[in-house]
C-alpha cells in the first residue's frame, strides 16, 4: 500500500513563541522578529481489516518546527523560514482523519517548551542575516 501523506499546518492549543533580537550593522540597527509555528505531517499506514479480522491501520505523524524571521531594515524587510525537522513524532491506531484532534493534543504536549529551540535557531540565523545585510550594503539603503 502506498502511504498517504497529508500536510497540516497545526493551529494547536499551544502558546505562540515569539523572539526578538537587535543586530547592530554598519547600515544601522536591524530588528528581527522570529515567530514559531508547527508543521505536522501525517502518514496513513496499514489496511482496514475485512469483517472479523483486525485492522492494521495506523497514523504516523511527525512535527517540524518552523520559525519565520522578519528583519526590518531601511532597505526593506528580510524574510526567511528556518526549519528544524522532527521535533516530535508519534503514532496512533486507526485513520489519520479520525485522530486529528488527539494528534493535535499530542503535538501540543510534545512541543510546549520550545522557547530554547526558537532562540537557538535565531542565534544560528544571525550570521545568515548579517550576510544578507552585507549584500544589501550601505549604499543600497
Amino acid at each position: 500500500m502506498i502511504p498517504l501523506i497529508l500536510g497540516l499546518l497545526l493551529a494547536a492549543p499551544f502558546s505562540e513563541i515569539a523572539h526578538r533580537v537587535r543586530i547592530d550593522h554598519e547600515t544601522g540597527p536591524v530588528h528581527a522578529d522570529y515567530r514559531m509555528r508547527i508543521d505536522v505531517r501525517h502518514q496513513q499506514l496499514g489496511t482496514a481489516g475485512p469483517g472479523g479480522r483486525a485492522s492494521t491501520l495506523r497514523c504516523r505523524w511527525e512535527a517540524d518546527m518552523v520559525v519565520d524571521r522578519q528583519a526590518r531594515h531601511p532597505a526593506g524587510t528580510l524574510q526567511r523560514a528556518l526549519r528544524q525537522e522532527r521535533v516530535a513524532a508519534g503514532s496512533r491506531p486507526g485513520w489519520c482523519t479520525a485522530n486529528r484532534a488527539v494528534i493535535a493534543k499530542d503535538v501540543a504536549s510534545a512541543t510546549k517548551d520550545m522557547r530554547g529551540a526558537v532562540e537557538a535557531l535565531a542565534r544560528q540565523d544571525a550570521e545568515t542575516l548579517r550576510a544578507e545585510l552585507d549584500r544589501i550594503g550601505p549604499g543600497n539603503s
